[in-house]
């Protein structure tokens, strides 16, 4: 639920600038500060009860706690690492202006040091996306959550572009039922949040199977990374699986050429990367993807097969599992899901445009009940 680059049934590679990162990451006092369910936490807003370990990761553990004198229950997030506690918070600082509730945002109360490690508490929450997908065998998920989940992350996503914050780690244990009986999902996990004109090129951000196009080519970032990798997000829970290989961004690269063509050629000749994954042809005097055997024989990475679900296939597989089925609204959810996995960032949807869209809207099924209803009236005249 709060694990950090853990999965079950749906799995994605470390790679090992990763593996570095996370061991980095890694605190001796986190080992010295043993945390039991019945433990009190001190904060400066009150005193907190361990009731039970929600998860642990690299960044430490996260209990689910009440306060001393009331029922209130908070998650706890305690984070080894005080540089890394410390940027966590403000980073979750710089979206205080926000209106959590209205901008599905997860809410923080307090910040504390308590025994050299730090204290985040958050609102409680129920599960991830990642868990729900898991605890349904990754089965293809009704429209009606893609809809209600795509709707309030592009309102999380339009809030954070109007303060210039990107999110930079938007994947599947990141989004979470507030409330699942009503649909309601809040974007969690602003730990690597950052101001967009801060954003460096060539930073390795992003899980790799949310990795944006342009992360990958080390190319200039701004906070349309955020809106590819919420569109990979809708594309899994949508057909309960990642629509390409993710182990390497290689075959990102590879199946993005094969749904949607060649990146063009300013793309390619910007990129810092590149050269990793494509080669200047003098054949055709333009850049070519390396073969899977070529980038195996530069790289000694083992490179999975080549097994591609093209977007316009996706509802295939959703028809397969669902007798109530509308062709249009399926239409209208792959339309905004190409507009959201456009390869060239500056021409991919914003927020704002993605929330006007069909598929959130509905206004295509308006329009086609008033067809029908007029067509009806036609033939009783």
């Amino acid at each position: 639920m709060y694990e950090c680059f853990t999965c079950r049934s749906m799995t994605y590679l470390q790679t090992d600038k990763d593996k570095a990162k996370m061991s980095r990451k890694g605190n001796s006092k986190m080992e010295s500060f043993e945390l039991m369910e019945g433990h009190y936490l001190v904060g400066n807003q009150g005193v907190y009860k361990v009731q039970k370990i929600l998860g642990e990761g690299c960044f430490g553990k996260v209990a689910k706690c009440t306060k001393l004198g009331s029922q209130e229950m908070y998650a706890i997030k305690i984070i080894a690492n005080v540089q890394e506690g410390k940027e966590e918070f403000e980073s979750m600082k710089l979206i205080q202006v926000l209106d959590p509730e209205a901008n599905h945002l997860m809410k923080m109360y307090e910040c504390f040091s308590f025994q050299n490690v730090i204290c985040l508490v958050y609102e409680i929450l129920e599960e991830s996306l990642e868990d729900f997908l898991n605890k349904n065998e990754c089965a293809a998920t009704p429209l009606t959550y893609v809809r209600a989940i795509a709707q309030q992350m592009l309102q999380a996503l339009k809030a954070l572009k109007s303060i210039g914050v990107v999110h930079c780690d938007i994947k599947l244990d990141n989004i979470m039922f507030a409330e699942k009986k009503s649909l309601k999902f809040k974007l969690i996990d602003f730990g690597v949040a950052v101001e967009t004109k801060e954003l460096p090129i060539g930073a390795e951000i992003q899980a790799t199977p949310f990795r944006a196009p342009e992360v990958i080519l080390g190319l200039p970032l701004n906070e349309s990374i955020d809106m590819w990798a919420l569109g990979m997000v809708l594309a899994c829970v949508y057909c309960g699986n990642y629509p390409f290989p993710d182990d390497y961004d290689y075959e990102t690269i590879r199946a993005m050429v094969q749904i949607f063509g060649l990146p063009e050629e300013e793309l390619l000749s910007a990129g810092l990367n590149t050269q990793e994954y494509f080669t200047w042809d003098s054949s055709v005097n333009g850049w070519r993807l390396y073969t899977a055997e070529e980038y195996t024989q530069r790289t000694m990475s083992n490179v999975n097969g080549n097994h591609v679900i093209n977007l316009d296939q996706l509802t295939e597989i959703h028809q397969m599992q669902f007798d109530m089925y509308n062709d249009d609204d399926h239409k209208a959810f792959v339309d905004l899901l190409k507009r959201m996995l456009e390869v060239n960032p500056q021409s991919r949807i914003t927020p704002s445009k993605a929330l006007e869209h069909d598929f959130i809207t509905m206004q295509h099924l308006v329009r086609k009940k008033c067809s029908q209803d007029f067509s009806s009236d036609k033939r009783g005249s």
